[in-house]
């Protein structure tokens, strides 16, 4: 199910009491006032971009399994923007990155009920039509059309998304993770390549081994030791 909307604070505001009738419920905005990611703010032009939030009620999916839904979802949007771009990568934990600049992003929000994730809430902005971005983002930014020189409806990718998400969503509801994640893996953005790093500690350099199955980043650093991160606990140094 998908519903479209005008202007509103934000799409996971939107579904976050939002009693579902379908497995999966897709909202999108023309414009959000509070649109956020997990760097802060959602920076889009109104109408020219995809801001959406899908909510699922997944069965029996343990907190410890959580971040498939993350890795799903990433994928899914790897595969609506290979569609159109050739060089597209997921950056851990869950942005997407198309020729090393960042093109979307996501913030999930969930709600448990014991060792369960009892609702997710999974908010997307994806870049398409936007060819200006302010100086200053945490990351380079990229869309569709600068990536491509095609001014596409957002309503196109968002069908797209919604069909390559539902493969996904078959494969958790199946148990077939290790599907899931073998496939994250080899996408993931930088995997097997030396890079700058910076922890609490202060900056190292270390080549990305993986992910764990619960979403902490592993790292090897230069003198072979291996590092383990959960989200913002570290961060690439884009040199």
């Amino acid at each position: 199910m998908i519903i479209q909307t005008g202007t509103i604070t934000s799409t996971n505001d939107y579904l976050r009491d939002y009693v579902p009738t379908d497995d999966i419920t897709i909202v999108w905005a023309q414009y959000q006032t509070n649109g956020r990611g997990q760097s802060g703010t959602w920076i889009s032009e109104p109408g020219v971009n995809l801001l959406f939030s899908m909510l699922l009620v997944p069965t029996n999916l343990a907190v410890s399994d959580g971040f498939i839904l993350s890795q799903a979802n990433a994928l899914a949007l790897r595969d609506t923007l290979l569609e159109y771009i050739d060089d597209v990568s997921i950056k851990w934990p869950n942005d997407i990155y198309a020729h090393h600049r960042k093109i979307a992003g996501t913030l999930i929000e969930n709600q448990l009920q014991g060792k369960f994730i009892r609702r997710s809430v999974i908010g997307t902005g994806i870049n398409i039509n936007q060819t200006h971005f302010p100086d200053g983002l945490a990351a380079p930014a990229t869309s569709i059309a600068l990536e491509t020189g095609i001014f596409i409806p957002p309503e196109e990718i968002l069908n797209h998304f919604e069909q390559n998400f539902k493969t996904y969503s078959q494969d958790i509801q199946s148990g077939r993770y290790d599907r899931i994640r073998n496939l994250y893996h080899r996408f993931l953005y930088l995997r097997g390549q030396r890079h700058g790093f910076a922890d609490i500690e202060g900056r190292f350099t270390g080549t990305i081994q993986g992910v764990e199955p619960n979403g902490r980043l592993i790292i090897r650093d230069i003198h072979g030791k291996e590092r383990h991160y959960a989200f913002k606990d570290v961060k690439m140094v884009m040199e």
